[in-house]
């Protein structure tokens, strides 16, 4: 089996590790070795988190250079993760921005990214960008802005897992009330890249 690393970035709130534990379970059902591991900024106030994925491999650890797929699901922490990647790596960043508190209290000011994302397309040949909460918000719940991602991923062929192995572990480890939004996110997702 091909070694795959990746690594999946944001901040607190935005369910990367729900994300993380959906395609770490996908993985087990289809018999596919995966090693996961999160680092908790302070997650809770806002921070960065971030889970790395080994799938095939004998280490969580992904080094400068060595991720084989960067999902960003806010803009910024894409920018922090960039020398992480390959240069054939797939990048996939949600456009839609988390305002820290600091800025939004006056304190500090949130990068323009518009430069950077230039720059970034110039070096990487696969970066998409996708407004996954305009998405999420469509599927019925501005919080599976993680499901779009995941859907995204999937529907890119970045994964080694189904993509309908991943809807039923969905289905296994959300309650049920929650099965419909994030099936339709993940949809969503899934194929946005196909349509545009």
């Amino acid at each position: 089996m091909k070694k795959i690393k990746g690594v999946i970035v944001g901040v607190g709130g935005q369910g990367i590790i729900l994300l993380t534990r959906i395609l770490g379970e996908a993985c087990v059902k289809a018999n596919i070795p995966i090693i996961l591991s999160e680092v908790h900024g302070m997650a809770q106030r806002g921070g960065v988190v971030e889970s790395s994925v080994s799938i095939g491999g004998k280490s969580p650890y992904v080094g400068e250079g060595e991720a084989d797929f960067i999902i960003a699901l806010e803009p910024a922490e894409a920018l922090r993760f960039v020398r992480r990647a390959k240069k054939e790596a797939t990048f996939i960043v949600n456009t839609a921005k988390v305002i820290p508190s600091l800025v939004k209290d006056g304190l500090g000011e949130y990068p323009d990214l518009e430069p950077f994302f230039e720059e970034v397309k110039n070096y990487f040949k696969n970066i998409y960008f996708v407004n996954a909460e305009e998405l999420a918000k469509q599927a019925g719940n501005v919080k599976a802005v993680n499901v779009v991602m995941l859907g995204c991923a999937s529907g890119l062929g970045i994964l080694p897992v189904s993509a309908d192995v991943i809807k039923e572990t969905i289905c296994k480890l959300l309650p049920e009330r929650l099965h419909e939004v994030n099936l339709k996110a993940f949809e969503l997702g899934y194929n946005y890249f196909n349509k545009n």
